[in-house]
């Protein structure tokens, strides 16, 4: 796999392109012009009418009458049966549209990024931001503002939408903005996600210091929310990695933030959810790459060793770039360590080991083999690493679609890829996501690595769900009154390079259905979310907010310091103008109080 060499500064925002890229976009904004006249005189008012005359209908007949079912025993067996039997839908439906969708994609990314792309225009681009702001402002800040993006296109698994409830600004930033390979940063929009970022950066030779893995998320969430992957164990969430970023606040003002500039806006926007404003650019660190990742398996069969091994690799002067743990039981567990290669000796060219060719079975079931075989090693192609869990949705697709754990399955269905989180969102009834919090597990808890041992006793008591994913991370202690709303760890270690302190902590994720359900066993999921969280609190750890949350707003706050938060909520006008993290992340399923 060549890597290509960069020149020192790649620099995009500086021209429109070629006269014949300049020509093919005039030409494409012409006919789009032409497209939107017509569709405004003829498609517009036929989908109207359409839409009018299935109002209609629905009203006086559709849902009449699943109000009528919904109050017949049948009911409760229909949902029941749709979740049960949901996988061949999928498989048949989502699979295939997903595949489509994807090679659209590929080609619309292409045309998009070869003719349309335009980095140049991005402070046009957040100006129309500023003005639907400013919009906003001057129509009487009735409600407070969210993006217009689809909830279903996120990979948060939260049944509700907060945004019925809130006004919608088009923030569309999708675009990459400069490479900068002297100060080894990268400069983009927060709508860039992880599958663009890898396309445009490994051809170069770079990747992010944390490249996250699943293609769809973004780099806006992954900063504003928290993004965590197998080289935080050096340099700490996603968020630590960023140099600087631009905000629109509630005002409609452009501020830019750093470590030197606004220090505490731009500490406290990790986590924040979009709650103290409009992200319109990131810069974040990248660092040099090879075409390969030397794997290292390392089998492990009791949590003692599991925890041993853990902190001597996380602790060393020297650890390896990138460490993942997968646990397969409460006392078995494979550590991966990976680093950059040019690629094997000639004589181990048979060890290079693509994952990402829809014939070989799952990452994670070849990673559980070295538990029978014993300590191991290959060679992965760069960017089937970095997206080696994309195929079988880390593990989730076994219960997505549970024919797929068949090995027929990637003959008929894996050569098209996993289906799309974001199809999956769009093609689950309500009910059907409802019964689904009950009946699935996806959880992830941020605890120091010293509590290893009980968080795994943990998850095994409250869940029962195997594998588990488990990364090293580094929290790290900010300046005095800018921790954020990350505690201060207790435990710190000093880097020597840099001299920060920090803790190490692990991110420990469930993702499944709890055995007691398949044994048609009662399992309360509230209650032992709940207990996870409380565990959580007392360890003084993190719940990712991508997932439900029952915690009530007092535990939440036990949880998450807000005292930064709150001053820059009062500090740059997003009171009123954004709503608070708890109103965002909340489950529907939480009372206002709740007892012990």
């Amino acid at each position: 796999m060549a890597v290509k060499k960069s020149s020192a500064v790649a620099d995009y925002t500086k021209h429109a392109g070629s006269p014949s890229t300049r020509a093919v976009r005039w030409l494409h904004h012409l006919i789009t012009s032409a497209l939107v006249l017509v569709a405004n005189f003829t498609l517009i008012p036929a989908i109207e009418l359409h839409g009018l005359l299935f109002s209609l209908l629905a009203d006086v007949a559709l849902w009449p009458t699943l109000q009528l079912l919904q109050r017949t025993p049948v009911y409760p067996w229909l949902v029941d049966f749709c979740v049960r039997h949901r996988g061949w839908f999928l498989a048949f439906t989502m699979v295939p549209l997903s595949f489509a969708h994807e090679q659209y994609s590929r080609l619309r990314n292409w045309y998009h990024g070869a003719f349309l792309a335009t980095p140049h225009l991005h402070d046009a681009r957040v100006h129309q931001v500023q003005q639907q702001v400013w919009a906003w402002n001057q129509a009487g800040r009735k409600r407070p503002m969210v993006t217009a993006r689809a909830p279903w296109l996120s990979v948060s698994v939260r049944v509700e939408s907060y945004k019925d409830t809130c006004d919608k600004i088009r923030v569309n930033l999708s675009n990459i903005l400069e490479v900068d390979t002297e100060r080894m940063t990268v400069r983009c929009e927060p709508l860039v996600n992880m599958g663009q970022m890898t396309r445009h950066l490994i051809p170069m030779g770079y990747s992010l210091a944390v490249m996250i893995e699943m293609d769809d998320l973004t780099v806006g969430g992954l900063f504003m929310g928290v993004g965590v992957e197998v080289s935080s164990h050096i340099y700490g969430f996603l968020s630590e990695t960023v140099h600087a970023c631009e905000v629109v606040l509630g005002d409609g003002t452009l501020v830019r933030c750093s470590r030197e500039e606004n220090t505490d806006l731009f500490h406290a926007l990790p986590w924040s959810h979009g709650t103290l404003g409009f992200l319109v650019a990131v810069e974040l660190s990248i660092v040099r790459i090879k075409p390969y990742v030397h794997m290292k398996y390392i089998p492990c069969y009791s949590q003692d060793e599991l925890l041993d091994k853990l902190t001597v690799l996380t602790h060393s002067s020297t650890p390896p770039p990138l460490i993942e743990t997968t646990v397969y039981s409460k006392d078995t567990a494979v550590i991966f360590t990976g680093d950059f290669s040019d690629g094997p000796p000639a004589d181990q060219a048979h060890r290079i080991n693509d994952v990402s060719r829809w014939w070989k079975p799952w990452f994670y079931k070849h990673v559980e083999s070295f538990l029978d075989r014993g300590p191991g090693e290959d060679w992965i192609p760069l960017r089937p690493y970095f997206h080696r869990h994309t195929r079988s949705i880390f593990w989730e697709l076994r219960e997505v679609i549970p024919i797929s754990t068949h090995w027929w399955y990637r003959y008929v269905f894996g050569w098209m890829g996993p289906p799309k989180i974001a199809f999956i969102k769009l093609s689950s009834a309500p009910a059907i996501r409802e019964a689904s919090v009950f009946k699935h597990v996806v959880q992830d808890v941020v605890v120091p690595l010293r509590d290893l041992k009980d968080t795994i006793d943990l998850f095994h008591g409250a869940f029962e769900v195997y594998p588990l994913l488990l990364y090293p991370v580094r929290i790290y202690k900010q300046p005095d009154g800018l921790q954020g709303v990350l505690r201060e760890p207790s435990h710190l270690r000093t880097e020597p390079t840099t001299g920060r302190s920090y803790e190490m902590y692990i991110d420990l994720g469930a993702y499944g259905v709890p055995p007691k359900l398949k044994r048609k066993e009662p399992w309360d999921a509230i209650k032992e979310v709940r207990r996870m969280e409380k565990f959580t609190r007392r360890r003084r750890g993190y719940q990712l907010l991508y997932a439900d949350c029952f915690m009530t707003r007092a535990e939440f706050e036990e949880m998450f310091d807000h005292s930064l938060y709150r001053q820059c909520r009062r500090k740059y006008k997003a009171i009123g103008a954004f709503p608070e993290i708890y109103d965002k992340i909340k489950s529907k399923y939480c009372p206002a109080s709740m007892t012990e």
